[in-house]
């Protein structure tokens, strides 16, 4: 009976040093799912990111995560986005996502009538594991409703680890 027990043991720990081994140094992930499809000119996603408590000198490689339907109609999406990632100060950066190539072939993957693209928007050194950063987004498009963005998201992975 204590062999099948050492052996019970020494399989969770494999299994177990296998899924940290796989870890992709990610450090922050968050998707804030758009109602219906529809983004509003004046709806703000908020992502706080006071739980990110890193080491120093670690550098990080910040995404935004875009999730789009077959209702979308346009090969770009402008977004204003306001963080404090450099100061305590709040910023303001403009990003135009470009989701489509100029023959109309979605970039990303697609499944299912969705499009999945992650671009990248910049990276930042953390100053200090007691601030709380955030990051809001905005569309900046011209319509006051813009159809077919389902999911917009902000992921954060450590940088020497990113393009493993």
């Amino acid at each position: 009976m204590r062999t099948k027990s050492n052996i019970f043991i020494l399989f969770a720990g494999l299994l177990f040093a296998i899924l940290i081994s796989c870890s992709g140094g990610e450090a922050y992930s968050r998707f804030h799912h758009i109602e219906d499809g529809k983004w509003y000119r004046d709806s703000v996603l908020v992502f706080k990111i006071d739980s990110l408590l890193p080491p120093p000198a670690v550098e990080y490689n910040v995404t935004v995560e875009l999730t789009t339907n077959r209702s979308y109609l346009y090969r770009d999406l402008w977004l204003f986005i306001d963080h404090n990632l450099t100061d305590s100060l709040f910023h303001t950066d403009t990003l135009r996502c470009i989701l489509a190539d100029e023959h109309g072939k979605w970039l990303g993957g697609s499944v299912g009538g969705l499009n999945q693209l992650s671009l990248p928007y910049r990276s930042f050194i953390p100053r200090d594991s007691a601030c709380s950063y955030q990051l809001v987004i905005r569309h900046g498009m011209e319509e006051e409703l813009l159809r077919g963005v389902e999911r917009v998201g902000i992921e954060m992975v450590e940088m020497n680890r990113s393009y493993r």
